[in-house]
């Protein structure tokens, strides 16, 4: 139970602020826009397709992504911020960008709509570092 507590703070920042990246990362004065040009998607069809699910699915995985990415910090001890980078990335290849580039390749999805979602993730994973790495020096 006492790592269950020590995971949780880390756990949600680092959940949370990935999730909250989501929103500028998408935004269309950044990448929103190329994304949406590079899915063929007519901003029209996007907002008849507007749901909550995606945004609260999207939420709860940033946040157990947060959880397991704080306990492999934890349970290998890496504390050093070049180290939580290399972790980081590592997880990014072994784990997240060849199911989304995969997933985008299967659907038809060009390479640049694929590029854009597995940068998103490789951001995301490099604020974990940040987040965990501020998390553990305040705990």
């Amino acid at each position: 139970m006492e790592l269950f507590k020590l995971l949780l703070v880390p756990s949600l920042l680092c959940g949370v602020s990935a999730f909250i990246l989501g929103f500028l990362w998408y935004h269309p004065k950044i990448m929103g826009e190329k994304w949406r040009c590079a899915r063929r998607e007519e901003a029209a069809e996007r907002r008849k397709s507007y749901s909550t699910l995606p945004f609260s699915l999207n939420f709860l995985l940033w946040i157990i992504a947060g959880f397991f990415y704080s306990f492999i910090a934890m349970t290998f001890e890496v504390r050093d911020f070049n180290d939580l980078i290399a972790l980081s990335c590592l997880l990014w290849v072994g784990f997240a960008m060849p199911p989304v580039v995969m997933g985008a390749f299967y659907i038809g999805a060009p390479f640049k709509a694929a590029a854009i979602d597995s940068g998103y993730q490789l951001a995301g994973y490099y604020l974990f570092a940040v987040v965990y790495y501020g998390s553990i020096a305040i705990i």
